[in-house]
């Protein structure tokens, strides 16, 4: 009988825990806003594409859009999506300097933060 009480119990540990699991396992990161807003994002939602040959800056964009959901501190929540160029390199793939690319403020950016935590450019 005591055998059957464990096997209960364990059983609706697995059934109310495995939910949480599920749920919990996304890999998403919060970006915190200087106005005290969150945004969240997936992996999924953050892509980067390597853009066609550019004649005038001598090397190829990287673009990276990232879309997340925005929470004010009213509780309030917003899509979020932008993009910008956070990266330029050569033919070769190696990193070119760019005073407009290297600058704080795109760098810093929510989309090239987030594809920098998921690894999507260097």
């Amino acid at each position: 009988m005591k055998q059957t009480k464990f096997s209960f119990s364990a059983k609706t540990i697995i059934l109310f825990t495995l939910p949480f699991l599920i749920t919990s396992c996304g890999g998403g990161i919060t970006l915190d806003s200087t106005d005290g807003s969150k945004i969240k994002f997936k992996k999924e939602n953050v892509f980067c594409i390597k853009k066609d040959f550019n004649a005038y800056s001598g090397a190829h964009n990287i673009d990276c859009t990232a879309s997340g959901v925005r929470t004010f501190l009213t509780g309030d929540r917003t899509n979020f999506t932008n993009t910008r160029t956070c990266l330029m390199v050569n033919k070769k793939g190696k990193k070119v300097d760019n005073w407009f690319v290297d600058s704080e403020s795109v760098q810093n950016s929510f989309t090239c933060t987030a594809a920098k935590k998921f690894k999507k450019i260097k």
